[in-house]
């Protein structure tokens, strides 16, 4: 990659570099900056607000990784300190309702801890070892306990006993035996036997006690209602890997160890949250119609009457996140046309306001998807992960109305570099006239007023239920230091403009309707961006990988194109993904058998005789949401016909192909480098 990476970097600068550059001009991006790369995400605001605790994400070199360290700053002060430095940090810490006090999970060395901390202290003042790392500890009303779970492994019950020799090396290695119907997840592999059950730890005598013990996972978050019942969410009954929208509510007693079910909606419902001043829970979830995509509303459950009402129902958004302020309203967020945005109900007004919060995510990094998070304290002030176009994430907050910035950490990238400018623009699709959103990214050189024509890079988002939106995106900006246009849209199907509109591709995807609101974006960038229509590129992942090859076979307009981890064959991809359950309920209706004709029809690899584009394949070997399988049918397919094509295979990778700064850099090389031999 070394000898690529140089000859690209001499190509860019040869291309790029003004004859008579400004002395004062900050240099652009390059490759090697992923490991400047710095942002913040997971804020934890105190109940009093007066510390937050966050993670501090930064590159680094000697092991390309995304390093993780946990800081706790004094909102009043501005001092802040590195916690646990030489530990693991586990589970998002939790604060105490006395803001004097949280805990978190961490690890060093094969042992895990729970520990209690002060805030103004980097070293424990309790610690309690745990056989597992705990996950999603939570507080109880008294300030005594925390429930929280963790994986048990056990031994598999196997059809033949692994021999003595085999288990110790001299023969060859045992054979795996798979009988569960989910047995590997991307970014997991292949899962281990055993399940997550529930513990409590009591700090008065720092013991932690197993709560349960079943053949089912014990997910959180979690609720306490009182001191003995507590709340999460999952799917304790048998059959339930069919059902992948049929998630409960449970409640268990932490003294009898007794789980129920709680609420059950006949659909996915998740995150519950009691609400303290009326002991109503509020939750996320939706009732199931079988639809591909469907928004999660904020649902409250009274348990007197065992009513429900649904208080989100008008407002049209998907809530991705809940939670219960003391004085009993609700903070929830979600995206709206591309934008993070945190919101506020009353349940005692019934009032509901929409944004108090804007601009929440850039946690992203490698490109413009939604993130980020949000916390809140007991008199209703807001920490949040701040999204810009021009940086990654910071902590900000909101208190009366005031909204500050109190980290800098991307200002060291942001000062030393001169950053693409990003805009925003709307734009009629060809296919129906229906309104789309999206934004173009310019190199640094770019001047609106010159007639300089510029090559251009259309970047599609995957999901498809997802969107891309005003974030920044370190993927587009390094096209963009290469001298390219880079445009990214949400076209029919993304999320944040309603249900109707991510629908609009129900069942039926990809298709023409989503194909002309991309060319559509290609135009405008022609008309009003100076974008050459004779260098035109197109790329993207997951469900952009598929729409990259689904235009492949449509149009020869661009002049090379990468799919990056896409679907190809439908049929295929249902026997070999790890959702091969909800794709082949919930995308088509019912498996490839029932209705061959469907899956084909809207499968690249039945038109790949259609391909004139240079088009290349870029797949993690451990991807096991669009397998690999996928991309070598296309490459195969291409060469058959005669296209030129590559086949570009990422080792120990999964659906995250760019999940190290190493792999940014590789993805830059390979997709300018792919691009400028068509150029």
């Amino acid at each position: 990659m070394r000898t690529i990476s140089t000859l690209f970097l001499s190509l860019v600068f040869f291309i790029q570099t003004p004859c008579h550059a400004a002395e004062n001009e900050l240099p652009t991006l390059i490759g090697d900056d992923v490991f400047n790369l710095q942002y913040a995400r997971q804020p934890m605001l105190s109940p009093n607000g007066t510390w937050v605790l966050y993670t501090h994400v930064s590159g680094e070199r000697s092991t390309d990784t995304f390093d993780s360290h946990l800081v706790c700053l004094n909102l009043k002060t501005g001092k802040s300190r590195r916690i646990l430095q030489r530990y693991s940090i586990g589970s998002t810490p939790v604060w105490h309702n006395d803001s004097e006090r949280y805990a978190v999970s961490a690890a060093r060395g094969g042992s895990n801890f729970v520990f209690l901390m002060q805030p103004d202290r980097a070293t424990p003042i309790v610690a309690v070892k745990t056989d597992m790392p705990a996950k999603n500890l939570t507080w109880d009303p008294q300030g005594t306990r925390l429930i929280f779970n963790g994986f048990i492994e056990e031994a598999q019950q196997r059809l033949v006993d692994v021999p003595e020799e085999a288990e110790n090396g001299t023969w060859a290695p045992p054979v795996i035996e798979i009988e569960r119907a989910i047995y590997r997840r991307d970014g997991k592999g292949y899962l281990k036997h055993g399940y997550d059950q529930l513990f409590l730890l009591s700090l008065d005598d720092k013991s932690v006690r197993q709560l349960t013990d079943t053949n089912f996972d014990h997910n959180g978050p979690f609720s306490w209602k009182d001191e003995r019942t507590v709340y999460f969410s999952g799917q304790l009954y048998e059959g339930w890997e069919k059902q992948p929208r049929n998630v409960f509510i449970y409640a268990i007693d932490v003294l009898n160890k007794k789980v129920a079910p709680a609420i059950t909606i006949n659909g996915t419902a998740s995150t519950p949250r009691v609400i303290r001043s009326t002991g109503e829970v509020a939750f996320i979830g939706f009732k199931d119609d079988g639809s591909s995509y469907q928004q999660s509303d904020i649902q409250i459950y009274d348990p007197s009457t065992q009513t429900l009402r649904n208080i989100t129902r008008e407002f049209d958004r998907n809530i991705s996140d809940i939670q219960t302020c003391k004085n009993g309203s609700i903070y929830f967020g979600y995206d709206d046309r591309g934008v993070g945005k945190v919101g506020r109900y009353d349940p005692l007004t019934g009032k509901l306001e929409g944004d108090i919060v804007t601009d929440v995510g850039g946690t992203s990094i490698g490109r413009p998807y939604s993130g980020g998070s949000f916390s809140i304290s007991d008199k209703g002030e807001v920490s949040y992960t701040l999204a810009s176009l021009g940086a990654p994430s910071e902590v900000a907050i909101y208190s009366n109305g005031t909204n500050k910035t109190v980290t800098k950490l991307t200002e060291e990238l942001t000062s030393t570099r001169n950053i693409g400018t990003v805009e925003r623009f709307t734009y009629s699709s060809a296919h129906d006239q229906k309104q789309i959103d999206g934004w173009i990214v310019v190199p640094p050189q770019y001047d609106p007023d010159s007639s300089k024509k510029h090559p251009l890079i259309l970047e599609i988002h995957g999901g498809p239920f997802a969107n891309y939106g005003s974030r920044f995106a370190m993927e587009l900006q390094l096209y963009a230091a290469a001298g390219y246009l880079v445009v990214y849209t949400n076209p029919r199907g993304s999320t944040s403009y309603g249900e109707e509109f991510a629908q609009l591709i129900n069942k039926d995807y990809p298709q023409e309707g989503d194909f002309e609101d991309l060319m559509s974006a290609v135009d405008y960038a022609i008309n009003h961006y100076q974008a050459d229509p004779d260098r035109l590129y197109v790329t993207g992942g997951s469900g952009g990988g598929i729409l990259t090859a689904w235009i492949v076979t449509k149009t020869s307009r661009f002049k090379a194109a990468i799919s990056q981890k896409p679907v190809i064959n439908w049929e295929t991809l249902a026997y070999t993904s790890d959702g091969y359950f909800y794709f082949t309920k919930y995308w088509f209706d019912g498996p490839p058998t029932a209705l061959p004709s469907e899956y084909r029809r809207r499968s690249p690899l039945s038109y790949v005789d259609k391909v004139s584009t240079p088009t290349m394949l870029m797949t993690g070997e451990q991807d096991w949401r669009t397998p690999i399988t996928e991309a070598e049918q296309f490459y195969q397919g291409l060469k058959l016909h005669g296209v030129d094509t590559m086949l570009i295979r990422v080792p120990e990778s999964s659906h995250s192909i760019a999940a190290r700064p190493s792999r940014i850099w590789m993805k830059l090389d390979y997709v300018t480098s792919w691009f400028n031999r068509y150029r």
